[in-house]
């Protein structure tokens, strides 16, 4: 027998006795079964959409309109869904999404996608798809997208300004377009090439307003060709770069740079060479040049050579100068025939002046701080960090080699071969200080820093006033910009103004500070300015005018250190707190520490720093992970930490730092 149609028959016979019972419910029909509708579920929806939000029947991607995906969310009852996280995936590269993560739908339950062509040559099908959860279910909408490369072409190229000295820079500029309408921002690269430089950047984007521009750094003279190309096509243009104009000489040696009095043993004669610049520092050959004796004391002469020569391939011409019968500090002045004025001497330059300039002349040390000793500390003598300066002209060229520096210390000695003073080679030169007496005793003066030994240290050197060269000729003309400086002084108690007289903290000794002279000219009584001469100049010393021929200084501070970390309870109150041995942070997860010496100074650097646990039960697990070993490189006291694993109230981390084989130590409790 047949289940299915014994079971139907069954329903059919039940429905038959359940109407023939007394009559049944009206509207009831005999025999049928009813059978509900799925349940309503949450829809996704995606299209192509214009910049109008017009629905585009096509599937094909523009190179050239703005284009979007638009996703809409409804939930179960058909209501629109917002605050939404929809999420659009692209299958491969040929096209970019904006924004290229996820977003939210608004109010009307949409959310938009900006599309287009990652670039004009792409070319094929994308396919997008676009994900959200709705209620609990994932939705999926999936649509294949046709992308057609774009037909290129360039117009328009152009050249700003048309003609530029060697060394300036063109505008270059070309119009894009793809098929017949100006390219989308981002969407085309052009590269610019040039027979006289490089283009930057290489690769140009087109910009919102269809056009592609770069800037041309020449590096060469003469007619230039341009080209821009993208996409297989090219626009050519052209532009013309001339001779820079010739701004100067360059001192480049005086070979030997001593020579010896007529009749007297060694060389007698000496080739001075110059060199012929323009206004990016190249040389010019074919300039005439003069040359002049600053000094013919002795009969100091050029050997009967010619005083006037042209400048080579290389741009240089040379000059002989023989000796004559005294001693005598002679200087070759070189001149431009054509132009006088522009000059430069044979050690002093005038237009790429050779001199040390203030700005750029520097100062360092090896060690900042080392072990000697201070007032309130231990002491040792002998030990030494050496003392590097570096001068430079205004152009940063090194300034010529055999330039003297002098120095000068508040404590120590100075002394590098029995010499306090060091002459440049290759734009620098060394001295070494010596930790010994004197070892200064800290400032009474208000600004001044209280703490001994702390010893300032000042190079000089024989130099220019810097100065900003508005109109670009090398040398300084009235109403130019400078940085006036007056009289250099030693600032002893590191209070950046010099006090002719003040007390030190230990024995009240008057412990005056002193400047040093500079050429009559460049002295003044104006004020100096603030923002070049802060811890420079004596005040009131400056003249406001440019000085070619000045002192040169900078100065720095050596830290004498002491070998041992100050006890808290120890220190002298002349000391800052702030400076002395202290706790910065603790608790049970890390302590940070501040270490100094008993005259508030840094520890010796590179000396060892180490912590170690002291369990206050002998079972606990405390354990300290220690960050920086090593004393650096400093003025001020260094802080140290570490961080605790397992500790409790009670224990205590013992920082410990040694000294050439003596070791002090500072603990700290945890909290």
């Amino acid at each position: 027998m047949n289940f299915r149609v014994a079971l139907s028959s069954m329903v059919v016979a039940w429905g038959l006795v359940a109407c023939g019972g007394g009559g049944g419910s009206p509207g009831t029909s005999s025999g049928e079964v009813v059978v509900p509708p799925p349940p309503a579920t949450p829809t996704m929806s995606l299209s192509l959409v214009d910049s109008a939000g017009t629905v585009l029947t096509s599937p094909n991607l523009s190179q050239t309109q703005s284009q979007f995906l638009k996703v809409g969310l409804k939930d179960a009852a058909g209501a629109a869904v917002p605050n939404t996280r929809v999420t659009v995936t692209l299958e491969n590269a040929i096209a970019v999404l904006v924004p290229a993560t996820g977003q939210l739908t608004d109010a009307s339950g949409y959310s938009q996608f900006k599309i287009q062509p990652t670039n004009v040559t792409s070319s094929g099908v994308v396919l997008a798809t676009a994900v959200a959860t709705v209620s609990g279910a994932e939705l999926t909408k999936t649509i294949d997208l046709q992308i057609s490369s774009g037909s290129v072409e360039l117009s328009g190229l152009s050249v700003t300004p048309q003609t530029v000295q060697k060394g300036q820079s063109v505008n270059v500029k070309v119009a894009v377009v793809v098929n017949g309408k100006p390219a989308a921002s981002n969407s085309v690269a052009v590269e610019f090439t040039s027979s006289c430089g490089l283009a930057t950047p290489a690769q140009a984007v087109v910009d919102s307003a269809g056009q592609a521009s770069a800037v041309i750094q020449t590096t060469a003279q003469g007619d230039c060709s341009l080209a821009a190309t993208a996409a297989g096509k090219t626009a050519l243009g052209s532009y013309v770069v001339t001779a820079p104009p010739v701004t100067g000489l360059q001192f480049v040696a005086a070979t030997p740079s001593v020579i010896y009095q007529k009749d007297s043993p060694g060389a007698n004669t000496s080739l001075v060479t110059f060199k012929v610049i323009d206004s990016i520092g190249d040389p010019v050959s074919g300039v005439a040049v003069a040359a002049g004796l600053t000094n013919t004391d002795g009969g100091t002469n050029f050997c009967g050579s010619p005083t006037t020569a042209t400048s080579g391939a290389d741009g240089q011409v040379a000059f002989s100068v023989c000796g004559g019968t005294l001693p005598a500090t002679v200087q070759v002045r070189a001149s431009l025939v054509a132009s006088p004025a522009k000059f430069t001497d044979s050690n002093i330059l005038t237009i790429q002046t050779g001199l040390p300039t203030q700005r750029f002349f520097d100062i360092s040390a090896t060690k900042l701080n080392f072990w000697v000793g201070g007032y309130f500390t231990s002491k040792f003598n002998g030990n030494k960090t050496s003392i590097s300066v570096f001068a430079a002209d205004r152009q940063g060229n090194p300034v010529p080699n055999g330039t003297p520096i002098t120095l000068v210390a508040e404590g120590g000695q100075l002394n590098t071969s029995g010499l306090s003073s060091c002459i440049i080679t290759d734009g620098r030169c060394t001295v070494d200080l010596i930790g010994q007496d004197y070892r200064p005793m800290g400032s009474k003066a208000t600004g001044g820093d209280p703490r001994p030994g702390r010893v300032t240290v000042l190079a000089l050197a024989d130099g220019e006033e810097y100065f900003i060269d508005a109109n670009f000729n090398n040398r300084y003309d009235t109403g130019e910009l400078f940085e006036d400086l007056g009289s250099p002084y030693l600032d002893k108690d590191e209070s950046l103004d010099f006090a002719a007289s003040y007390l030190n903290l230990v024995t009240l000794t008057d412990e005056g500070e002193v400047t040093y002279p500079i050429p009559a000219a460049a002295l003044g009584t104006k004020a100096c300015p603030t923002n070049s001469s802060i811890g420079l100049s004596a005040a009131f010393t400056c003249n406001g005018s440019w000085d070619r021929l000045t002192k040169v200084r900078r100065a720095m501070t050596i830290v004498f250190s002491g070998n041992a970390i100050g006890n808290p309870g120890f220190y002298d109150e002349s000391i800052p707190a702030e400076k002395r041995t202290q706790t910065i942070a603790a608790s049970k997860s890390g302590i940070t520490v501040q270490l100094a010496d008993y005259d508030g100074n840094p520890l010796p650097v590179g000396s060892s720093v180490a912590a170690e646990v002291r369990k206050a039960n002998p079972d606990g697990e405390c354990s300290a992970t220690l960050f920086g070993s090593a004393i650096p490189n400093t003025t001020e006291p260094s802080w140290h930490s570490v961080s605790l694993e397992k500790c409790d109230s009670g224990d205590t981390v013992l920082f410990t730092v040694t000294v050439e084989d003596i070791k002090s130590g500072y603990a700290v409790k945890v909290p």
